[in-house]
């Protein structure tokens, strides 16, 4: 049995703002496949904390990293006293030993607004929809008196609903959307390369922006399971988030990349883009792509070819 961790993160702010079109946004996320031996532990209910705790490879894997960090740890990306650097240095240290799989967008916001009808396309053909089904958008007042949009979309898989504010939406969408699209293509290699007698593997997704409170992690979760699994095979998915207080090693890592990656898109000609291309050899980026505006279906280039 094969179970995937993808940690997701988007960068620098929570969302979109009206009027910030030329400011640039990284989505990136990290997915580690754990230890089959744990499928047990996994069965039962452990939580992600729990588990990769246990997972030798990826606790070797945290240790080695932190070993080349100031202090011997983990921060978040805007932690001070020269710690973006070494933490740039250290993944570059470690990256072609391990070979963590690191998936990575960027876009500037308008980019991601002129892609709407595109990734909402895109939404729907994913879970099968018809065209009279697809999607539809409804604006509506929360409790609080706050303008949200509501996207929903009835299919022969039942009734699925992203609702946020129009700002929050696109995010939302393009990281569910995303995070869908990369299920996909690692089961193919997990198939392909018959290591694991199975056909679904599982999916834990760590994620504080989708998780949300507790209504919106069941509705994200639920779309997740429609994105991820159309033809409702049943995949072991689950949405979730790490103890609030205390950063699990797998968020302060994505953390760490979004903000890297999104400095050096904002500025490609700056030191983090420097950084960024100078561990390229190692194949860490080979999935870090540019979202480019289009109103079919989303089209992407490498981010590299920007720097």
């Amino acid at each position: 049995m094969a179970h995937l961790y993808l940690f997701s993160e988007a960068s620098p702010s929570n969302w979109l703002a009206t009027g910030n079109d030329e400011a640039w946004r990284t989505v990136v996320n990290f997915v580690f496949e754990s230890d089959p031996d744990l499928q047990e532990q996994i069965d039962g209910g452990e939580t992600h904390i729990e588990l990769l705790s246990q997972d030798l490879k990826y606790t070797s894997f945290i240790k080695d990293l932190e070993s080349h960090l100031p202090n011997g740890a983990l921060r978040k990306w805007n932690a001070r006293g020269g710690y973006k650097s070494r933490l740039c240095y250290a993944v570059g240290m470690v990256m072609s030993k391990y070979k963590p799989i690191v998936s990575a967008c960027s876009f500037q916001e308008k980019t991601l607004r002129a892609s709407k009808a595109a990734l909402l396309g895109s939404y729907n053909r994913n879970i099968r929809a018809s065209e009279s089904e697809g999607t539809g958008s409804e604006k509506f007042k929360d409790t609080k008196g706050r303008l949200q949009k509501r996207l929903s979309s009835n299919s022969f898989h039942g009734y699925q609903e992203l609702q946020s504010s129009e700002n929050q939406m696109l995010v939302l969408l393009f990281m569910s959307w995303f995070i869908g699209r990369q299920y996909r293509s690692y089961r193919e290699k997990i198939l392909k390369g018959g290591l694991h007698d199975v056909d679904l593997p599982g999916l834990t997704i760590v994620s504080d922006k989708l998780s949300g409170d507790e209504d919106a992690r069941l509705r994200h979760e639920q779309n997740l399971r429609k994105l991820i699994d159309p033809e409702g095979k049943a995949a072991k998915i689950a949405l979730t988030r790490s103890t609030l207080g205390v950063p699990h090693s797998g968020d302060l890592l994505v953390d760490n990349l979004t903000g890297w990656l999104n400095s050096a898109i904002t500025d490609p000609k700056g030191e983090f883009a420097q950084k960024a291309k100078g561990i390229d050899y190692t194949g860490v980026w080979s999935e870090w792509s540019l979202l480019l505006g289009s109103v079919d279906k989303p089209e992407f280039v490498p981010a590299l070819s920007y720097l």
